[in-house]
């Protein structure tokens, strides 16, 4: 099920007080929050060990390129407590600065949450230029 912004509101105030958990509780006020549609065919839920194998890469990588995040480390040792084939499923929200991506637990409780700053609307052109010239 998809967490609603005050059930996360209330269980991210549950959190005991750092850096993480007071951007996360400013980005779920940001007034341009807004909740994408679900891409077709793709699915919410996967196992913990699929979120687990994938969010250790993807954090790898945005590390390399420097983009700001917040929440990873206790994601993934949130993760790394769960059983690997408990179900997992996330939420994303999303303002025109960031992306927050919310994992829950099939009980619906937090798992983790990560902050995702996003791309200028320049960088991203730079980007897809570079792809064109580069990969294509």
């Amino acid at each position: 099920m998809a967490m609603t912004v005050e059930l996360l509101t209330r269980m991210i105030g549950s959190l005991p007080a750092n850096e993480d958990k007071a951007a996360a509780l400013n980005f779920l006020k940001r007034t341009d929050l807004t909740q994408p549609g679900s891409v077709a065919g793709a699915s919410n839920y996967a196992s913990a060990e699929f979120w687990l194998r994938l969010l250790r890469i993807r954090q790898e990588s945005t590390i390399r390129a420097g983009i700001a995040t917040r929440g990873f480390p206790s994601l993934l040792t949130a993760l790394e407590k769960l059983s690997p084939s408990a179900p997992v499923t996330i939420t994303v929200y999303t303002t025109n600065a960031e992306a927050g991506n919310f994992w829950s637990d099939q009980d619906d409780r937090l798992v983790g949450f990560v902050l995702v700053e996003r791309r200028s609307p320049e960088e991203e052109q730079e980007r897809r230029e570079w792809f064109r010239r580069n990969l294509t």
